[in-house]
């Protein structure tokens, strides 16, 4: 199943969208970005496809503005797409 990366500027704004997405009951897991995908030191939160949009409106509903979103290929590459 493919998966998302909704990077955040640190692992406080990272944790807190995990939790603002876990509240609408939608699954997130913490994760440092991997390679290719850092910015500093970022983290960010990974979420299923199918529920990409509505983590994008749950993170934005509490304030949190998503960073860069990417999607985590089978191989474990990531690559950017559009919000």
């Amino acid at each position: 199943m493919p998966y998302y990366l909704i990077t955040c500027r640190s692992l406080t704004y990272a944790q807190r969208a995990a939790r603002a997405l876990e509240n609408s009951g939608i699954s997130a897991i913490v994760t440092k970005a991997p390679q290719g995908v850092q910015e500093g030191c970022s983290y960010c939160v990974k979420v299923s496809e199918r529920r990409l949009t509505d983590a994008l409106t749950a993170i934005n509903s509490a304030g949190l503005g998503p960073g860069k979103v990417f999607l985590l290929e089978p191989s474990g590459e990531a690559r950017e797409v559009g919000q």
